[in-house]
């Protein structure tokens, strides 16, 4: 557990540190705006709306609920910032890429989790796809509010 975590801890910061590399595409505000965003659905959608239907629930440890609001609230929507520069600076396929990519590492972690011990299912079964189906939803959400935070910005003449 305390691997796993040390590693989320060591990641979220990396991450955080390369949103600066950004600023060709991305303003300041509107990656803060972004990062918000992102950070509010990828933990309500994750961990707070999942765990009344007794799917996986946080491990009682303090490391656990520390890796695990680290994971959902820097990690994922730093991750998934990364996926929409992607989109505004490269072409379709190479965005779809890191889309799949994204979307697959989010499964990955929570299976990391579930075998660290930092996340428990109360039954027998874990369904993977149940975790893609948000994801992609994640993925679609958050690519309109970043256009229209875009179009918001450029109206009011905040960005260029």
């Amino acid at each position: 557990m305390y691997i796993t975590s040390a590693t989320t801890i060591i990641l979220s910061v990396v991450l955080l540190l390369s949103l600066r590399l950004m600023k060709r595409h991305f303003g300041v505000l509107e990656r803060t705006l972004l990062f918000i965003f992102s950070s509010f659905i990828c933990q309500n959608t994750y961990y707070k709306l999942f765990s009344p239907y007794d799917r996986l629930n946080i491990s009682e440890s303090g490391w656990a609920k520390l890796t695990v609001i680290i994971h959902f609230g820097i990690v994922l929507p730093a991750l998934l910032i990364i996926v929409l520069y992607l989109q505004k600076s490269t072409n379709s396929i190479f965005y779809a890429v890191s889309s799949i990519a994204w979307i697959i590492f989010n499964i990955i972690y929570e299976k990391v989790f579930l075998l660290s011990g930092i996340l428990e299912k109360p039954n027998e079964h874990w369904y993977p796809m149940i975790d893609a189906a948000a994801a992609i939803c994640i993925l679609i959400i958050t690519t309109i509010v970043m256009e229209e935070i875009h179009k918001l910005l450029s109206k009011e003449r905040v960005i260029t």
